[in-house]
């Protein structure tokens, strides 16, 4: 092995055994009472669920609000919990798939970092730009805090994209924008926002149409690929409560104190400055932004000078100053809690700081690595640890919401309220005995012998893509101790009687799966194409 590749995997090595060194309290069995861990379990089980009923895309959560179920699974970000059916499959419990799949994305992200970042600068500026983007404390916060797993998994693909422009690579730019867009609906238009001014500003007029071409492409080709989970996000979410403003956007902006220094919590994001958790960008990080201005005054480079630009957008649109800004361009639509997008700072500081490192020479150089490493890893030790337990079994999860507020529950219903009714169907008018037949999410059969004239309510939340019989009807309120609104009511004649109801892929979802095929059959030919160009023979 030529001794620049030794040093490449001996660097890459060190890059895993820090990474793995941050995660250690991961390997602590149960499951820790992260912000978002009791929707990400409830997803998972209800994917595990839907896929062995023959769901393919999952889109029906059957157990989720208390069992009534919601589309969570269609209208939401599918390739976290993808991964995680891989790992649960493959025998680890739904906590340790979770846990696994948040452990994985920071390794990732930081090797993924160490590798697009080595195509640009010398390996000390890679190490230094690796190491300022998972030792970031917002980094810590998404994974031992909010347990965000589609956040945490979302800092892998922006490294992917700079690799692919980086090698002009059709086939990773390709993987990093369908990666985003089936990962984190903000990182995915943060992020296309910060490319495409990449491409538009960096460079001579040459590289930036160069550039500018694979973005159009590779982005295009990213978003057929995830068709199948945006075009049914796209189209449905309507029928639901869901909304970002649902948040209270414009009383959650951190302050700028807030971000140069916050005290470290497992609380939550509060109005006003009372905040339960850290906002800190990180000491290291604002000092990396303040020496990269100070380069960019003497260089005069188009790249750093972009860099810089963005973060100062993306520090404007994270503070109060903002508010005007949001409500002329209607950003609570997009953007829940403004802190989130702290992700792209991270980013874009690590970025800044390989270049600045790049620049330096001599012995100086080796200090500032050294000294920056120490205090990365000084600062990041004490934050990188779990806080209280869940001492409930992987069972109790099943019937979580599968969301923060009840949002994904569908209009049809009253309330975004759960609704534990304890059995999958039973009689509101008249008396006799049901027996379920079939229980699966997508299909539910109940023989029923009735006494008389009655009415059975079925505890299922009727939602586009339910085919009834149509002698049944989606219930208004009728109960004053839980509400039952939404739900599927058929009137029975006295003696035996079957019936059924069954989940089938809305149009908009069958539309999707089929754009989703196509973009796959086009990739598949480019990257075979990348690999066997084809030639052709010169005739004589």
């Amino acid at each position: 092995m030529k001794r620049w590749r030794f040093l490449e995997v001996v660097i890459v090595g060190l890059l895993i055994v820090v990474s793995l060194g941050i995660m250690r309290d991961l390997l602590i069995p149960g499951l820790p009472a992260l912000h978002d861990a009791n929707p990400h379990i409830a997803r998972a089980i209800s994917y595990h669920t839907a896929l062995l009923d023959g769901q393919f895309p999952p889109m029906w959560a059957k157990e989720v609000l208390g069992g009534i179920g919601s589309p969570v699974m269609m209208l939401n970000y599918q390739l976290p919990y993808m991964l995680g059916e891989i790992w649960h499959r493959m025998g680890l419990s739904y906590f340790d798939s979770y846990k696994f799949t948040l452990g994985l994305s920071y390794v990732l992200s930081g090797v993924l970092m160490y590798l697009a970042l080595r195509k640009r600068v010398g390996r000390g500026g890679a190490w230094v730009g690796s190491l300022l983007y998972t030792l970031a404390p917002y980094h810590l916060v998404d994974i031992y805090v909010r347990g965000a797993l589609g956040e945490s998994l979302a800092f892998v693909f922006p490294p992917l994209l700079i690799l692919g422009f980086t090698r002009s690579s059709l086939p990773l730019l390709t993987i990093g924008w369908a990666g985003l867009f089936l990962t984190h609906p903000l990182a995915s238009a943060a992020f296309s926002a910060f490319f495409l001014g990449y491409c538009l500003w960096v460079g001579d007029k040459n590289k930036r149409a160069k550039r500018l071409k694979l973005f159009g492409v590779s982005f295009g080709l990213g978003l057929l690929i995830s068709a199948f989970n945006l075009v049914p996000t796209l189209a449905m979410t309507q029928y639901t409560y869901y909304s970002p403003e649902l948040s209270n956007t414009l009383q959650m902006f951190p302050t700028l104190s807030q971000l140069i220094h916050s005290r470290w919590g497992y609380g939550v994001s509060l109005p006003g400055t009372a905040d339960g958790m850290s906002f800190e960008l990180g000491l290291v990080q604002w000092g990396v932004l303040l020496m990269g201005a100070w380069v960019a005054r003497r260089e005069k480079e188009s790249e750093l000078r972009y860099l810089l630009g963005m973060s100062l957008v993306v520090l404007v649109l994270i503070l109060p100053i903002s508010i005007p800004v949001y409500q002329v361009l209607k950003l609570s639509a997009i953007i829940d809690f403004p802190w989130r997008l702290l992700m792209c700072l991270v980013f874009a500081s690590a970025w800044i700081g390989a270049k600045v490192v790049d620049q330096l020479k001599g012995w100086g150089r080796g200090i500032v690595i050294g000294g920056v490493t120490v205090a990365l890893l000084a600062i990041a030790m004490p934050l990188a640890h779990t806080d209280k337990y869940w001492n409930k079994g992987e069972e109790f999860f099943a019937r979580e919401t599968g969301d923060s507020y009840g949002e994904y529950a569908p209009c049809t219903r009253a309330t975004r309220e759960s609704a534990p009714f304890g059995k999958r169907a039973e009689f509101t008018q008249g008396s006799g005995t049901i027996e379920v037949l079939s229980n699966k999410s997508n299909q539910q059969i109940f023989k029923i012998i009735s006494e008389g004239k009655g009415v059975v309510r079925i505890n299922t939340t009727f939602f586009p893509g339910w085919e009834i019989p149509d002698q049944c009807f989606v219930t208004k309120r009728t109960l004053s101790h839980i509400d039952d609104s939404g739900l599927i009511s058929c009137p029975v004649e006295q003696g035996e009687s079957t019936w059924e109801i069954k989940f089938r892929a809305p149009t908009p979802q069958r539309l999707g799966n089929m754009v989703t095929l196509g973009g796959i059959g086009i990739y598949l030919w480019i990257l075979f194409r990348s690999f066997c160009p084809l030639s052709t023979k010169k005739k004589r």
